[in-house]
């Protein structure tokens, strides 16, 4: 099982760890990269992550309790489980690029102008989450709830599978593209026939 003896690591690349269960509390990372790296179940309590990215990465079930991610991509990162709730308000921006987002909640989060590009983000929360100018091009939202979210300016271009409510989300100039706009009328009790 790979570990992170020390507490500060400073560009540093980390490939093909297997960090499963491992608990790594009040460690921050700035500018590292992870390649193929295993966190099933780990705990980064409290820890920080900063300008890093995380490709082929898979984090399930992992815990991030009170914890900084600023800056932070996934690409083809499987995330399942993923309760960023709990992270650090002030310190949270986050990019996903060709990733599955399966049972990851972002409820109460700030993610305007977030890219989840290419993404399948199944049965996923988004609630009271601000999405203004967010960026879903690609992405499948099979599903993924939007309550009382902000989603002005976001773009859902060619995304599909999506359960958006006009009345109930804030959805003034975001973008949407045929045919799978149409389900917008069904969270307006329209029916086409």
């Amino acid at each position: 099982m790979g570990s992170f003896p020390d507490n500060e690591y400073l560009n540093q690349a980390f490939k093909d760890l297997d960090c499963t269960a491992g608990i790594f509390h009040n460690r921050i990372f700035t500018s590292c990269i992870f390649e193929k790296c295993l966190f099933p179940a780990a705990d980064f309590t409290s820890s920080i992550f900063a300008d890093s990215k995380f490709i082929h990465c898979e984090l399930v079930l992992t815990k991030f309790i009170n914890c900084g991610l600023r800056e932070i991509t996934f690409q083809d990162c499987k995330l399942v489980g993923v309760d960023f709730t709990r992270c650090t308000v002030n310190f949270f921006a986050l990019k996903f690029e060709d990733c599955l987002l399966d049972t990851c909640n972002f409820a109460g989060r700030n993610l305007k102008r977030a890219p989840f590009l290419r993404c399948a983000i199944r049965d996923s929360v988004f609630q009271e989450t601000n999405l203004e100018s967010a960026d879903f091009n690609g992405s499948d939202l099979e599903k993924t709830a939007f309550h009382h979210c902000n989603l002005e300016k976001a773009d859902f271009t060619g995304a599909r599978n999506y359960t958006i409510n006009p009345g109930t989300n804030q959805v003034a100039g975001a973008k949407f593209s045929l045919p799978e706009a149409v389900s917008l009328l069904r969270g307006l009790g329209i029916k086409l026939g």
